[in-house]
């Protein structure tokens, strides 16, 4: 009889690997271990790089998922052993990106992966910014409502003025009651009549208003351009509405929604009839969302988001200028010890007191953002040479190095920052953070050179 068959060993191709892979778990989801060769094909994958490439059903065979165009680089080493560490992209190219803080390991002509990511933190994210979304389109909707309203009011004011045009009396009583300021002019722009509504509104009694023009509520917000094109549409099509900036008798600015319509009187003359809307809160609450969809909550820094839209911008600036953009990658030193001992809550005093350091260290035009944890970001845009960037990384260290104090206590930390000057051929934002993340590692794992140094990559690295 022929005897059976061993089953496959699921872990020959990984007993080369045991002293990297240390005590990881393959049905671990928080750490991504994977085997691949140099093309891409994958030999091992745990339950963590199983749902990176897409779940346990992918919708193309698992050959065909690519990996971070940039690994075909570390196959090029003669030598074995680790030839990366730092934040890696693994995808498919088409679908799914995600971003790991990796180590690649060479060994045999394959690579090994290490990636570890925060499942929780990413849910909490996701969540946050769904949260965000709903509430900004919660916002714009009662802002529609609103609108609609507007018209509607608009709408039965000119009704009710066509068929009491012949009794002025009248006329001014149905403005009265209605709930919105209202305010009527003739064609020379004369103030003829308000509502009670537009004095509780405005601050101004009708006897201070009447026979004077609109120009008296400017706040001066908006340019001359704007009152031109409001009366060009006026005289073409009888009807404007829009948001308008205006300012009380007491000097406040807010804003409102104004509709204006041209009607005909019992006399034949024409009038201007104004309905405002008052949407000032939702406008400012409207701004307050967005503004938390991209800003840190706890330094007000710019978060991840607006990072990337400033960066993107400066790059496509300096390429049109023929500038240079630099990167600086800030990791704190020292401040997980501060959290430890003495708590979160002094934890994220630090970091306020970190960010706004770090904002009083660069221009008005620079950018300094909060990846998240103690990371923190410098876009110095439009500088004139790779020294400059380096000038203010050591501005920055020297004035992160001061003594924080808090209350009683005094605390203090350091900073290893990794700097990337760019843009280099057709490099995204994403590329040069990259670059300068991959610099401030090289700092981490070798305490950096006190003067700063340019690598084959375009990194600038201090100890700074």
């Amino acid at each position: 009889m022929d005897a059976t068959a061993a089953p496959p060993d699921p872990d020959a191709s990984l007993r080369p690997w045991g002293t990297e892979l240390c005590q990881a778990r393959n049905d671990s989801a928080a750490l991504a271990i994977g085997l691949f060769t140099p093309a891409g094909e994958p030999v091992y994958l745990n339950r963590g790089m199983t749902l990176v490439l897409g779940g346990d059903t992918p919708d193309r065979a698992r050959s065909d998922y690519l990996i971070n165009p940039g690994l075909a680089a570390l196959c090029a080493p003669a030598a074995d052993g680790m030839v990366y560490a730092g934040w890696l992209t693994l995808g498919d190219g088409y679908r799914l990106n995600r971003s790991l803080r990796a180590r690649v390991y060479r060994r045999d002509g394959q690579l090994l992966i290490v990636g570890e990511y925060d499942v929780a933190e990413l849910d909490r994210l996701e969540r946050d910014l769904s949260s965000t979304n709903q509430h900004i389109n919660n916002l714009q909707r009662d802002l529609i409502n609103k609108n609609a309203r507007l018209t509607r009011q608009l709408a039965e004011v000119e009704e009710q003025l066509k068929t009491l045009r012949d009794s002025e009396q009248r006329f001014r009583r149905i403005v009265e009651h209605i709930a919105d300021p209202v305010m009527v002019t003739g064609l020379n722009a004369q103030i003829r009549a308000v509502n009670p509504a537009f004095t509780r509104t405005t601050g101004f009694e009708s006897s201070e208003i009447l026979g004077r023009t609109p120009r008296m509520l400017s706040s001066d917000r908006h340019p001359p351009e704007f009152y031109t094109e409001m009366r060009r549409q006026l005289q073409d099509t009888g009807r404007w509405h829009g948001n308008i900036w205006n300012r009380r008798k007491n000097g406040e600015v807010y804003v409102q929604r104004l509709a204006i319509s041209h009607l005909r009187d019992s006399a034949d003359e024409g009038l201007y009839v104004a309905v405002y809307n008052d949407i000032d809160q939702e406008i400012r609450a409207l701004e307050q969302a967005q503004f938390q969809a991209q800003h840190d909550a706890l330094t007000g820094l710019p978060n991840r988001v607006l990072l990337s839209d400033r960066l993107s911008e400066a790059l496509l600036f300096a390429r049109h200028r023929n500038a240079l953009v630099g990167v600086l990658f800030i990791d704190l030193d020292r401040f997980k010890p501060i959290n430890d001992t003495h708590g979160h809550a002094m934890g994220d005093s630090v970091l306020q007191c970190v960010a706004q350091r770090l904002r009083h260290s660069v221009r008005e035009t620079d950018t300094v953002a909060r990846l998240g944890g103690d990371e923190f970001i410098v876009v110095l845009r439009e500088i004139l040479t790779p020294e400059g960037a380096a000038l203010v990384a050591r501005k920055i260290a020297h004035n992160l190095e001061s003594p924080i104090r808090i209350g009683e206590t005094c605390l203090q930390v350091g900073a290893s920052i990794g700097i990337a000057i760019g843009p280099e051929g057709d490099e995204s934002a994403a590329d040069l953070l990259q670059r300068a993340d991959t610099a401030m590692y090289a700092i981490k794992r070798g305490h950096g050179d006190p003067a700063g140094r340019r690598g084959d990559a375009g990194e600038f690295a201090g100890g700074l």
